[in-house]
């Protein structure tokens, strides 16, 4: 459900990955500011300098007052922002709401809200001032250290080989578009990825227990530049859409490569699709783990869905 809110944005706390599109972000947000100054915004902004910095920017502007944080970078800064509205398992500001500028190299979840790239769709999501409930999930993980550890995600969080290809893409420079990049890094990934053992229990049932290729655990449709991995799924439904890949050969990846980038892949023999709320993913730590394109540990992992959690424009 879209709501508009007729009430014009007065304040507004921008936080700007400068790293973000190969680092053009950088060059070009000064005529992004004066575009959003001449339009008559009001608003802060500030850069990130490091690996988590957008987290606690949006954390200290939450409890500053600011009710509208805007993300401008890609699809891992905007998963930054979206953690900083959370504390203590609860969101700091229920009146809060989101704005996602993209300006990654993947940009996914903007592609299944229908919001389009550019400063002019940016300046048109501020003007409309529409705001529509999301689902949020919940990933509680152990991280490199072996804490124990909670991130929220709002796109799609996957185990197994896409992401061991989001690692290297992330590794590697990201020059070249979201769909050059993500397919040069997965069929990198295809020649060395060796598929493992997961158990997957899904609403408290043991769905599996076998080698496959990964699960990915979907809110929104697309991931890895453009793949609509999970073709029916919808943001603000209340469920996850569950993929799991089986045991598919190195040649069989490769033929499924241009389905998946179509949504043309969910009759694959060796596909199995699942709807659930919570998901429970064990590999014995041997699984990396992708949220919103950022890699931030290891399964074993539990994956949950609070429903209607937060507030964007679109």
């Amino acid at each position: 459900m879209e709501k508009m809110n007729t009430d014009v944005i007065s304040n507004m706390y921008i936080i700007v990955n400068p790293a973000s599109a190969n680092k053009a972000t950088a060059r070009e947000w000064p005529a992004y500011k004066k575009a959003l100054s001449d339009a008559g915004f009001e608003f802060e902004a500030v850069m990130t300098e490091y690996p988590g910095h957008a987290s606690e920017l949006s954390r200290q502007a939450l409890k500053m007052g600011y009710k509208t944080i805007v993300s401008v970078g890609g699809d891992g800064t905007m998963n930054e922002v979206a953690n900083g509205f959370f504390e203590k398992g609860s969101l700091i500001d229920e009146n809060s709401r989101l704005v996602v500028f993209s300006r990654g190299t993947g940009c996914d979840f903007i592609k299944t809200l229908g919001i389009n790239k550019g400063i002019e769709d940016f300046l048109a999501i501020l003007q409309r001032n529409r705001e529509r409930q999301i689902d949020v999930g919940r990933l509680s993980f152990f991280d490199a250290e072996g804490n124990k550890s909670v991130r929220y995600f709002l796109n799609v969080a996957d185990i197994g080989i896409g992401a061991e290809t989001a690692d290297r893409v992330n590794k590697h420079s990201k020059r070249f578009s979201g769909f050059l990049s993500f397919m040069l890094g997965t069929i990198s990934t295809v020649f060395m990825y060796e598929n493992k053992n997961f158990e997957v229990i899904i609403d408290d049932k043991i769905i599996l227990n076998e080698i496959i290729s990964s699960v990915v655990v979907a809110n929104g449709k697309y991931f890895g530049g453009g793949m609509m991995v999970a073709p029916d799924a919808m943001p603000d439904d209340g469920v996850f859409d569950i993929i799991i890949l089986g045991n598919l050969s190195k040649p069989d990846i490769i033929k499924s490569f241009p389905l998946i980038y179509k949504g043309k892949h969910m009759s694959h023999p060796k596909l199995k699709y699942y709807r659930g709320s919570r998901v429970k993913v064990t590999s014995s730590g041997r699984g990396l783990i992708e949220v919103d394109g950022e890699i931030p540990g290891r399964a074993d992992a539990m994956f949950e869905l609070i429903p209607k959690a937060m507030k964007i424009l679109t």
